[in-house]
């Protein structure tokens, strides 16, 4: 409550001088002392929401056995796949692995006891919707180093007049190369994981919507409002919806 003082005003434009205000309180000149209890006003507010689960489930028609049908003749082509495809990896692996070893065993090179045979294991899994299940899948991965050597020879030349010569020399030098270091024998019967397609119903369920209440209530010295909202399912989808507020202020 701290009374308002401006002084007195010219406009522009229109040349109209404002009067001074002094110490005029809004607090009292307003009426706001009449219904207001204090100047320092506080209010509760409360929002509650809450939704209640449905065990019923509605099943809405979806040709799935369809997919069924269309996915089963796809399994034994996608093997078949696989399999030309994993022969040509093996072919194109061997030939790499035969160049590396005439290599380190004509430079009398050892491969790095790190580089061991690694194993890649997928664990069985399934696939919901599609009703699909992945058998294990276990597979010895080729072993696959960065460096290889390399001969480079220097020219030999001579130098005119003083009869200088320096000789070529070869050296062995590691070159950054990517030689396969091990094929496992393993890969020549390795095939894709079963797939297990189980023929699946031709609905699809769906979750029964649950209860929902909101609850809201607001209250300070000039009004109170309480709002109360359902939506409810029984046989049919039911709405309720509840509202009631008090104030001193008979507009409101």
């Amino acid at each position: 409550n701290i009374p308002l003082t401006i002084p007195e005003m010219t406009l522009p434009y229109v040349r109209v001088t404002t009067p001074s205000l002094r110490d005029f309180s809004l607090w009292e000149r307003t009426g706001l002392k009449d219904f207001l209890k204090t100047t320092k006003q506080s209010f509760d507010l409360n929002v509650n929401a809450q939704y209640k689960k449905n065990t019923d489930r509605h099943f809405i028609p979806f040709p799935l056995g369809a997919v069924f049908d269309v996915l089963s003749p796809d399994i034994n082509a996608l093997h078949q796949h696989f399999e030309k495809g994993r022969d040509k990896m093996l072919d194109f692996l061997t030939k790499s692995y035969n160049e590396a070893k005439v290599k380190f065993e004509k430079y009398k090179v050892e491969t790095s006891l790190d580089k061991l045979p690694r194993t890649l294991i997928i664990p069985g899994y399934y696939i919901p919707v599609l009703n699909i299940i992945v058998s294990p899948f276990t597979a010895e991965l080729p072993t696959i180093g960065y460096m290889a050597p390399k001969e480079m020879s220097t020219p030999g030349f001579t130098i005119p007049g003083i009869g200088f010569s320096l000789p070529s020399y070869t050296f062995v030098l590691p070159s950054l190369e990517f030689p396969v270091l091990h094929v496992p024998t393993s890969l020549r019967n390795l095939t894709l994981p079963d797939f297990e397609i189980l023929r699946p119903s031709d609905h699809i369920p769906i979750p029964a919507i649950g209860n929902l209440t909101y609850d809201f209530s607001f209250k300070s010295s000039v009004i109170t409002l309480n709002t109360n909202m359902g939506l409810y399912n029984h046989s049919d989808i039911v709405a309720h919806f509840r509202s009631s507020s008090f104030s001193v202020i008979d507009a409101l």
